[in-house]
């Protein structure tokens, strides 16, 4: 058996400058890694949609893209690139013809029968498809945030007397670019759906058809909801945080930061959600983004904490809890309930926050105390600041 310590110390040497080497490229691939999503910061390819049962009636709602039921060969087709930002919005659905809307309502009609199943304990629930817009041949299409128009169908179908159980669907899109569906449970929550995997519960009915108390509005749900609004789809929270931590890698100083931070966003997050006032997503979002690039590119500047520091970070942070109160709104109260969704809402968000905190130590715990440590946060900032340029412009302009 060969013992490191026997080996001839100029070996050994090279031994830890190997393992020096290979950590500091795993460290600075894991940054890229982190970085790449900033592309779609809050533009997920996903379709929305939301799902109610009542008096033994199940009732749905999907909004599609417009230019995607477009044939693509078509002699309409949007501008640019399909799907980017403001490409294909009111102006354009408006120079199609009712034979082209016709189209697009077979188009979304079929994609949905083959795509949207829905079943109950097992049981393949039917529905019928409407298209509450098309009061008109022509309709005026509603738009989304990314400036594109959007088709609404409305899906209802009964549920078989006294069967009980699961309320469970399946999104079995087979694309080659699959779409992601996020759908809204009433006073339950919001679920990502994947694309072919498994049935996902939404609720569970009873034999009248009711949803059963276990599906009721907790504690634990809004918890997981504000955890999930950082992690896995907070990514401009994600950066946020990391530009606190590569300020000064400290307990304390990132103790101050963060305790500011969590005081400032609970502060605009309760006032927002009770209704004191409201600023609108599109000058908050930016501000966001550029709140990002600051500390960024401040890191690069500075290398420890000043008082200074936390009362803006502070500041930024009356910034992030309006948009997580945007977030929370959308996700809609239980009727009469609004400490508790508040309170699980901000401790999810919390505990996202510092699984952060404590992913970005132990990605760098061995550079710490080391010179590569410099090259890393340096690095490491200057994705942070020029990510939070990127989104400020794409908010601002797309």
């Amino acid at each position: 058996m060969i013992v490191l310590s026997h080996l001839p110390r100029n070996l050994s040497r090279m031994g830890i400058s190997l393992f020096n080497t290979c950590w500091r490229h795993f460290l600075l691939l894991s940054l890229i890694i982190l970085a790449a999503p900033l592309a779609n910061a809050h533009a997920m390819k996903q379709v929305r949609g939301e799902i109610t049962v009542e008096n033994g009636v199940w009732q749905g709602s999907i909004w599609l893209e417009a230019w995607a039921l477009y044939p693509e060969d078509g002699p309409k087709i949007p501008p640019g690139t399909p799907g980017d930002p403001n490409t294909a919005g009111r102006a354009w659905a408006g120079k199609l013809d009712p034979a082209d809307h016709a189209i697009m309502r077979k188009v979304a009609a079929e994609f949905l029968s083959e795509t949207f199943q829905l079943t109950l304990n097992g049981q393949r629930l039917e529905g019928e498809y409407h298209f509450p817009e098309y009061t008109v041949e022509v309709p005026e299409l509603k738009e989304n945030d990314a400036g594109n128009a959007l088709v609404r169908i409305d899906l209802q179908g009964k549920l078989p007397p006294g069967l009980a159980g699961p309320l469970a669907l399946t999104w079995q899109d087979d694309e080659d670019e699959p779409l992601a569906l996020l759908i809204k449970v009433p006073e339950i929550r919001e679920i990502q759906i994947a694309p072919r995997q498994a049935p996902v519960v939404l609720m569970n009915l009873d034999a009248t058809g009711t949803v059963s108390a276990s599906t009721d509005s907790s504690l634990l749900t809004w918890i997981i909801a504000g955890f999930k609004h950082i992690l896995p789809l907070g990514v401009d929270h994600i950066f946020f945080i990391l530009g606190l931590f590569f300020l000064q890698p400290k307990w304390k100083p990132l103790l101050w930061q963060t305790s500011a931070f969590t005081l400032a966003h609970s502060i605009t997050l309760a006032m927002v959600v009770l209704g004191v006032f409201t600023i609108s997503p599109k000058i908050v979002e930016p501000m966001i983004a550029l709140s990002i690039a600051y500390v960024g590119i401040e890191n690069l500047w500075i290398r420890e904490l000043k008082p200074w520091r936390v009362g803006l970070v502070f500041g930024l942070g009356l910034l992030h809890g309006m948009g997580f109160a945007s977030v929370m709104k959308e996700l809609e109260l239980p009727k009469g309930q609004v400490i508790q969704p508040l309170v699980g809402f901000n401790l999810g968000v919390e505990c996202g926050q510092m699984t952060v905190l404590a992913a970005a130590f132990a990605l760098t715990f061995w550079f710490l105390k080391k010179r590569a440590f410099t090259t890393i946060r340096k690095v490491a900032s200057a994705i942070i600041g020029l990510t939070g340029l990127y989104w400020t412009v794409e908010r601002i302009w797309f």
